[in-house]
């Protein structure tokens, strides 16, 4: 089985609260998450989260990034109305970012995890203030067993070094008229755009395949869905989205989520990171079947090696 990164998108709302909006953990609707005392996951992979501009990379143990590895880049952000135009472009406060180069980011520590089916997995999250609007944020997850992660809408098999992520905005305040015009004409705002790009360092070429699949090299390859939940529920993202271009080596995505009133939340997946770079891991453990004792399947696991690395303030990378 190929191994999977892993791309889903977490978005919200801003008020005061700093806090993104759980959906309740009682409904399928949920993100399936517990934080464990277990000691770190280990396996032959490192993340690099760049804490200016949020830019992540996932690379061989010890390597600088430069030339190997599976990076991702927030490219842009913006409101727009129901036909796509952008809003709030005019006044003091801004709708958008045209570029993430300098945002700031903070990043947290590194948590240990069991997420989906009870995989084991290294989560590291990260968040930043979009202008005076609202907040995003970034959770990732690099897998250290095999198993099944996703949400009640799909659901992906997973490898040791595996990456999953999720976007998050949350604390949103909209273009409702009042705030935003273009001369006299009063602005709506209806979505957020969200422009990402994926890029393998190693120089594989990108491909799209069928459907949302996109190919980023010989192993490697970006799952994408046509689904968002917002609000704690599941809808199908508008039509052409997320809409997909390649050129070389790099894949540009545009994801455009509906206005929502608490969050909204988008789960995408990336695979074969660690065949595409060429690093070896240990024969996958597999997690504990639904039932089982997590505890006691985690004392008898032997986990593989996997190091993060959070780098929280450091100069935009060319």
């Amino acid at each position: 089985m190929t191994p999977k990164i892993l791309l889903p998108c977490l978005l919200l709302g801003l008020a005061e609260a700093t806090t993104y909006p759980s959906c309740d953990a009682t409904t399928t609707e949920a993100f399936l998450e517990e934080t464990t005392e277990e000691p770190a996951p280990d396996i032959p992979l490192e993340l690099q989260v760049q804490g200016q501009s949020g830019k992540f990379t996932l690379v061989p143990k010890g390597s600088s990034g430069a030339s190997v590895g599976i990076r991702v880049t927030m490219d842009a952000l913006r409101e727009v109305d129901a036909d796509g135009n952008e809003v709030g472009t005019s006044g003091a406060v801004k709708h958008s970012i045209n570029t993430f180069a300098s945002q700031d980011f903070t990043v947290g520590d590194m948590e240990t995890v069991r997420i989906g089916s009870g995989v084991s997995a290294a989560k590291v999250s990260f968040d930043s203030t979009i202008s005076e609007i609202g907040r995003i944020g970034v959770d990732t997850y690099v897998m250290a067993q095999s198993g099944t992660v996703g949400m009640s809408n799909e659901s992906w098999d997973v490898n040791i070094g595996d990456l999953k992520w999720n976007i998050r905005l949350w604390d949103w305040t909209w273009c409702d008229g009042s705030n935003c015009k273009q001369g006299q004409t009063e602005q709506v705002g209806a979505y957020v755009e969200l422009d990402i790009t994926v890029q393998n360092l190693g120089g594989g070429s990108a491909n799209q395949g069928s459907g949302k699949s996109v190919s980023l090299g010989s192993n490697a390859t970006l799952e994408l869905s046509t689904q968002v939940q917002k609000d704690c529920a599941w809808e199908q993202l508008p039509d052409e989205f997320p809409s997909i271009s390649t050129q070389g080596s790099q894949t540009t995505v545009t994801f455009r989520f509906p206005r929502f009133e608490t969050s909204c939340l988008y789960d995408p997946v990336l695979s074969g990171a660690a065949d595409e770079m060429g690093v070896d891991v240990d024969s996958p453990t597999p997690a504990p079947a639904p039932g089982d004792d997590v505890a006691g399947a985690a004392a008898s696991a032997t986990l593989g090696a996997v190091a993060l690395c959070a780098l929280s303030a450091v100069a935009a990378w060319a």
